[in-house]
């Protein structure tokens, strides 16, 4: 006979060894979830992130990055269409603009236009309105070709289109910030002082620098302020400021209309005395300027008068010559500034030295309406050619126009002989012609033949070879 209560203690016991194993597994079900979510935090911050204006960029395409040890390019068309910019092949005021070369490219948002070449460690960037306006600027690195795709480094993609961006290896991630972003928030934090809404401006933001007025609606002053120091760089009293952003300076305009040019430490380069001023050369720090009486001349950034203000114009008109593809209509093949006084034409080099005398009626040669399947010529790169056209007055009165062709140098290498001369475009290609007493000759083959006669004559000047070659020929 079994007495009531004897498996009272075994059934304790098993109880207790129960709730320790279930203790056991609870605890072990434990450290196991910690575990697991330690590591899906390692995994999450592992995993590559991409931001846009704070907000998390799940697609896009595969080849958008390509990382390459510590570094990573961008390609270009990719990342333009993802910061509000259209991307097109071809180069732009050019005439591959309309080609599909994808070892160019331009992206254009509604305020600026950016353009790309495959090697090329510039870019250059215009208004949409203002095709033969280039500002540029030189990169570390120049413009990769991948896979048929065009790829900038973070530096090169944050100037092209007007972003921040920050690439950590460590953190695995590109965060980018772009310029209508940083300018709200700026706005929203100044309350105590207006922030330029000109998009020119508004880029100073890039570079730590806010240009703001003082909120009169009639006569409003501009000033810069520095973000970062909290200090004012240029004080709120001109009437008008322009942000160069290749140089980083300030264009001021007095209450006078009087033009200068200050730094972004607050140091005056140029004293307001000009009319106006416009940067021409980032490299050589040039700068045209304009006097109260209308004459122009080139200036340093220091101040130093490099040609003085006494020219009607200074420059070339590009827009009847779009195929020569003229970045920088202000200073030919690094070297040449176009000068007119008087309707006569000239050339100065970079330093200040004339030379080619301002003794010509026309820069370039315009080919007839007639003649569609030819293009104007103004120069001809393969050589630094610049043509220019003198009016002559022949022994029977009569006025005839011939052309010369000479060098960035002003070393003449065609005599002004030509009657005209044109290009004609093949694959992309331009060929260059020149008629000379009614016969066609390749410019570059004639200039390439006169150059061994005049190595083969020695003892006669360049001037009476060219000639000689001339004159046989025709």
């Amino acid at each position: 006979m079994q007495i009531i209560g004897e498996e009272m203690p075994d059934t304790e016991n098993k109880n207790k060894k129960m709730i320790k194993i279930i203790l056991i597994i609870v605890a072990i079900l434990f450290i196991l979830s910690i575990a697991l979510i330690c590591y899906i935090i390692y995994l999450s911050s592992t995993q590559f992130k991409f931001t846009v204006d704070d907000k998390s960029i799940s697609k896009f395409s595969e080849d958008l990055f390509i990382f390459e040890e510590d570094k990573v390019y961008i390609s270009i068309k990719d990342f333009a269409s993802l910061v509000g910019y259209a991307a097109y092949n071809g180069g732009y005021g050019s005439a591959t603009q309309f080609s599909e070369d994808t070892t160019k490219c331009y992206i254009q948002s509604s305020n600026e236009i950016a353009s790309f070449e495959m090697d090329s460690s510039r870019i250059y960037k215009t208004e949409p309105n203002s095709e033969d306006e280039f500002e540029y600027f030189t990169l570390q690195e120049p413009v990769k070709y991948i896979n048929n795709k065009l790829y900038l480094t973070p530096e090169g993609m944050s100037v092209a289109c007007n972003v921040k961006i920050v690439y950590s290896k460590e953190k695995n991630s590109i965060t980018v910030i772009t310029l209508p972003y940083l300018a709200q928030a700026y706005i929203a934090s100044y309350t105590n002082a207006g922030i330029e809404k000109n998009f020119k401006n508004q880029k100073a933001i890039l570079y730590d620098m806010l240009v703001i007025t003082d909120g009169s609606k009639n006569r409003p002053q501009y000033g810069v302020y520095s973000i970062s120091e909290q200090r004012e760089i240029i004080g709120t009293k001109y009437s008008k400021i322009e942000f160069v952003e290749s140089t980083r300076e300030f264009i001021v305009t007095t209450s006078e209309q009087k033009v200068g040019i200050i730094t972004a430490t607050g140091q005056t380069k140029v004293t307001p005395q000009y009319t106006e001023l416009k940067q021409i050369d980032r490299d050589l720090n040039l700068y045209l300027a304009t006097n109260s009486n209308g004459k122009k001349g080139i200036i340093e950034r220091n101040g130093k008068i490099l040609i003085y203000l006494e020219y009607d114009e200074i420059g070339i008109d590009t827009k009847q010559f779009s195929n020569s593809n003229i970045k920088n209509k202000y200073l030919l093949f690094d070297n040449c500034i176009p000068v007119k006084q008087n309707g006569k034409i000239g050339l100065y080099d970079k330093r200040g030295n004339l030379i080619v005398p301002v003794e010509y009626d026309d820069i370039g040669y315009i080919v007839g309406s007639n003649n569609k399947a030819y293009n104007n010529v103004i120069t001809i790169p393969e050589i630094e050619g610049i043509v220019l056209g003198k009016e002559l007055t022949l022994e029977d009165n009569k006025k005839q126009k011939l052309y010369t062709v000479v060098n960035s140098s002003g070393k003449e290498l065609i005599p002004l002989s030509i009657e005209s001369i044109y290009s004609i475009t093949s694959e992309g290609r331009e060929e260059y012609i020149m008629v000379n007493q009614g016969v066609n000759y390749n410019v570059l083959d004639f200039i390439a033949r006169n150059t061994s006669v005049a190595g083969e004559n020695t003892n006669t000047n360049s001037q009476t070879s060219t000639n000689t070659v001339v004159n046989e020929e025709s």
